[in-house]
């Protein structure tokens, strides 16, 4: 193991406009080292705050500020899509003589970053505690990726050794043509509301995507049916879609009984997503099974001759 990969702290610098980790070596002066895995800017959402659109912004924000959390990556025993490592905090700033193995070097003005140890010290550990199983943000803000905490151990140096579950869809969307839609109306609020599922597919916004896919399904029924925007709420369509598909009455789009359990699925999920009904449950929907719902749009979606 390298000096860096089991250290407790470390400091991070800028030399020549360039920046540099260090960490104490065998002498304890910090000594620059190379990472032989990334280390990534990450932030901590709870279950619920990754609810929360807004709690989402603000973690893709703290991500991009000055001092985000830091995840010390290492190889995951239980493989891909699995990820381990250590999650690091900034301390302090910090003046430190430092060499780089051979001679001593002028001091440096550093951000000392320590090993997270404690559990209860944080506000991820209070969440396990309580058996809710939070998750980190990591990646750029226009595509940002939640990874759920799967595992935490504890090593020799009392560090806390996350393993981390990918929060993400199978696989990515297919084009999609809206361009067979007669009503004007209609085709432009699918071509927006699909705007949408992509922009929240893209950005791991669950919730919205949601309420984005509803959209489009609301829609579709709306032309399948022959009806006006406004004239019927997707519970009344499905309602009819049903009938008709029951009675084998014709239908503008080749939709299909799958199709029919599918939006249901969708209307009932986005209907689970309401203040209401979580206090209700007394529960939230997993952003796990809150991204199923794409798959199954893009389901209704072929059936719907609308996409490749």
């Amino acid at each position: 193991m390298g000096l860096l990969e089991g250290a407790l702290k470390f400091y991070i610098a800028e030399r020549r406009g360039v920046p540099v980790i260090l960490t104490p070596g065998i002498g304890g002066m910090p000594e620059i080292v190379t990472p032989t895995h990334p280390i990534l800017r990450v932030s901590y959402l709870s279950p619920e705050s990754a609810a929360s659109e807004q709690a989402i912004s603000n973690a893709k924000a703290e991500v991009q500020g000055r001092h985000p959390l830091l995840l010390m990556t290492m190889p995951c025993p239980d493989g891909p899509p699995y990820r381990s490592g250590v999650i690091f905090w900034r301390n302090q700033t910090v003046s430190i003589n430092w060499t780089d193995g051979k001679h001593g070097k002028a001091a440096l003005n550093a951000e000392e970053y320590l090993a997270a140890a404690t559990l209860h010290n944080y506000s991820w550990g209070s969440d396990l505690v309580r058996g809710a199983r939070g998750y980190f943000l990591s990646g750029p803000s226009d595509a940002s990726t939640l990874w759920r905490i799967a595992r935490v151990e504890f090593d020799v140096a009392g560090r806390q050794m996350f393993t981390l579950s990918p929060v993400r869809l199978a696989s990515g969307l297919p084009d999609v043509d809206f361009s067979t839609i007669g009503d004007d109306l209609l085709r432009q609020k699918l071509v927006a509301d699909w705007g949408d599922v992509q922009k929240c597919l893209a950005g791991n916004i669950p919730y919205g995507l949601i309420t984005a896919a509803k959209n489009v399904a609301e829609s579709l029924v709306l032309v399948a049916l022959g009806k006006a925007p406004g004239k019927m709420t997707l519970e009344q369509g499905l309602t009819e879609v049903g009938k008709r598909l029951k009675d084998k009455q014709p239908l503008a789009l080749p939709l299909d009984f799958l199709d029919y359990h599918l939006m249901s699925k969708l209307r009932i999920l986005h209907g689970q997503c309401h203040s209401d009904r979580v206090v209700i449950s007394g529960r939230l929907v997993e952003p796990e099974f809150a991204l199923t719902v794409a798959a199954d749009l893009v389901q209704v979606l072929r059936s719907a001759g609308v996409a490749r």
